[in-house]
């Protein structure tokens, strides 16, 4: 079941069988690693300058941590469910970017002006810029952007500094705001409102054929990921080559094709907002 390209009245019918099928999808938690002898140490990027992750960032709000991505040297994107209702007092930004690392605090949290809450069984517009108090150095990179269509079997890089575990048993290291991790994934389906496919949606497939929730074949045991408690807002790339581009976030994980398994494991799923839809919304932001 699909429900890229319905209408909104198709969507709806489609949404409550979703939920039927999938119970409630939680916020994103951490990026995952597979079985022995990988690791979540084996996912650990370091926080140099010359990562091309380094424009990565963790967003803390009142002391939890959660990941981010510059989209302006002034202005983070990150998940909704994130920041909005927090102080600005409450909101800063962690730079891991070697000499270039600093903690700077937020003066605004733009909240993306359709977003309603973390509604069952998804969650529409969970998009956040975070306007900073100073710029980020010149030195750390803005990612470039990828706003155009997805297709079904796309592979997609997801960095975060969320928790980490081994796939079969759930996050067991918790989220850390100076240490982020890397995997990858497939967006497998797509979710549509009015015509426009909104948002991605994974599966963390597993070493056996039972953890295959939506068909596409695994990546590999040190390759395949998935989002875990830290890694909303974490940034999902394309890669192709030396190119790299920001394609959307991570929002949540849930049971999706496998009702009941533990979220974050093999057999599992997750999804996320795409960065096309909220193109206008950031540019009108960022361009004040």
């Amino acid at each position: 079941m699909t429900p890229t390209g319905t209408s909104r009245r198709r969507l709806t019918r489609a949404a409550g069988a979703w939920l039927a099928i999938a119970g409630y999808a939680r916020t994103a938690n951490a990026l995952m690693a597979g079985l022995p002898p990988d690791s979540p140490a084996a996912r650990v990027e370091p926080n140099t300058l010359d990562s091309p992750w380094s424009g990565v960032v963790a967003v803390v709000v009142a002391g939890g941590t959660y990941s981010g991505v510059l989209v302006h040297r002034r202005f983070v994107l990150t998940a909704a469910h994130v920041a909005a209702g927090h102080a600005t007092p409450d909101v800063r930004v962690q730079v891991n970017a070697g000499e270039a690392s600093r903690v700077l605090a937020a003066t605004a949290v733009h909240v993306h002006p359709r977003y309603a809450g973390f509604t069952k069984p998804f969650a529409f517009w969970d998009a956040a810029l975070v306007e900073l108090a100073e710029p980020v150095p010149e030195v750390v990179p803005v990612p470039e952007r990828y706003t155009g269509p997805l297709l079904p079997g796309t592979e997609l890089t997801f960095v975060g500094y969320g928790a980490s575990g081994f796939g079969d048993q759930s996050a067991s290291v918790p989220a850390d705001p100076a240490v982020k991790r890397t995997g990858r994934n497939r967006a497998e389906r797509f979710v549509a409102l009015d015509e426009t496919p909104l948002l991605f949606l994974y599966d963390f497939d597993g070493p056996g054929p039972d953890t295959n929730a939506m068909g596409s074949p695994t990546l590999g045991n040190a390759v395949e990921t998935s989002a875990a408690g830290g890694d909303s807002g974490a940034p999902v790339f394309i890669v192709r080559g030396n190119y790299r581009a920001l394609a959307g976030l991570l929002t949540f994980v849930a049971d999706l094709n496998n009702p009941g398994v533990r979220h974050s494991t093999f057999g599992a799923s997750g999804g996320g907002v795409l960065l096309g839809p909220l193109r206008e919304w950031m540019d009108g932001v960022v361009g004040r």
